[in-house]
């Protein structure tokens, strides 16, 4: 029967022995001498050292950087959402924010034509073209909008919300945004991460940031934790 493999404290507390052993009077009193500087052992047991700190920190790293990545493509659209709310007022015309999941876009502009949409030559943003941000390019591959790409789905959305984005935001010229109760959820969607936030239109002025608190190794977990 296999055994079990040593834990990284017990590794190190080996590896230490080692040197110990090494250095000790009856050690140095046998056959071999130790010799001035850094023996061949040392060094052997210094690599291994790093090698475990290397490996038992390398998925830790990697967890980090891709809750990261997805925390701020959130962090980024809540606040082209609020930046959209500020220029509808300022310029005294309804903007839009459209949601493209197939192709894990969004994009912010006004309506030039009032037909729901921000393909049109009549569409814009400010003096220029309507802005689509690409999350591939501003994020890395694994952040997405698709649901239907998602590594894991949370069982439910903020206050027990089905887990669907809205394709449609609407900033009207008094500051009011619609549809309230609204969500837009992105993703790291690597198989064993799943790391899930959500912006909501939480009232008809206020946007709420939402981390989901499970991931692909707690998919049953129902909790979000509000952020700002």
């Amino acid at each position: 029967m296999p055994g079990r493999a040593p834990t990284l404290a017990q590794t190190i507390f080996f590896v230490f022995s080692i040197k110990i052993a090494y250095n000790t009077d009856m050690f140095k009193c046998g056959m071999l001498k130790k010799e001035e500087g850094i023996s061949i052992i040392e060094l052997i047991i210094v690599m291994s050292i790093i090698a475990i700190l290397a490996a038992v920190a390398a998925p830790q790293y990697s967890r980090f950087v891709a809750k990261s990545r997805v925390k701020t493509a959130a962090s980024d659209l809540l606040q082209n959402m609020r930046l959209a709310r500020t220029i509808a007022i300022r310029e005294n015309r309804q903007y839009l924010i459209t949601v493209n999941e197939n192709a894990d876009t969004y994009s912010i502009g006004f309506d030039g034509d009032s037909n729901g949409s921000l393909i049109d030559a009549a569409d814009g943003y400010e003096n220029g073209p309507v802005r689509t941000i690409d999350l591939e390019d501003e994020y890395g591959a694994n952040v997405v909008l698709d649901t239907d790409d998602f590594a894991v789905l949370p069982p439910s959305g903020p206050d027990n919300a089905a887990i669907n984005n809205v394709p449609l935001l609407r900033f009207s010229p008094d500051g009011t945004i619609s549809p309230i109760g609204s969500h837009i959820y992105l993703q790291y969607n690597l198989p064993d991460m799943g790391y899930t936030f959500c912006v909501e239109v939480a009232s008809a002025v206020k946007f709420n940031l939402q981390m989901w608190r499970g991931d692909a190794h707690n998919p049953s977990e129902t909790e979000w934790l509000k952020l700002k």
